[in-house]
């Protein structure tokens, strides 16, 4: 992940070169790409209360967006064409066959969420002054 704010378009790319835009039919890919994207931002923005700027989207939110989208667009190809065969994330490879990618978008929009509710989570801490 680069530094610095993120806008819908740097998602979309991200996502797609993850994926691979030869994966991605026609359908798919352009302003109904765009749209799932902005559709997850929307869901993130609501998820923690916060609002989020589609062209200046804030480093914390950046994964969850990402892993949403990447969960979204999975499920999208599996809906369409019967998926694609193996996906890779790094060192990450994923194979399951054509249409077998609902585990795994199961598993990112776990991921996602998660985050989501670590940024939330508040630290307290207590100071005690005292003698023996």
């Amino acid at each position: 992940m680069t530094t610095g704010n993120w806008n819908v378009g740097s998602i979309t790319e991200h996502v797609g070169a993850i994926v691979g835009w030869t994966n991605i039919p026609a359908s798919i890919s352009g302003t109904t790409f765009t749209n799932m994207v902005e559709q997850e931002i929307n869901f993130v923005e609501l998820y923690a209360t916060d609002t989020i700027d589609s062209t200046s989207i804030s480093e914390k939110y950046q994964p969850s967006i990402i892993d949403l989208s990447y969960s979204k667009l999975l499920l999208s190809l599996d809906a369409q064409e019967g998926g694609i065969d193996s996906v890779h994330l790094g060192d990450l490879s994923y194979s399951q066959g054509a249409g077998g990618h609902a585990e795994l978008a199961k598993q990112l929009r776990i991921d996602a969420i998660n985050r989501l509710k670590e940024l939330q989570r508040t630290l307290r801490f207590k100071r005690v002054i005292g003698g023996y």
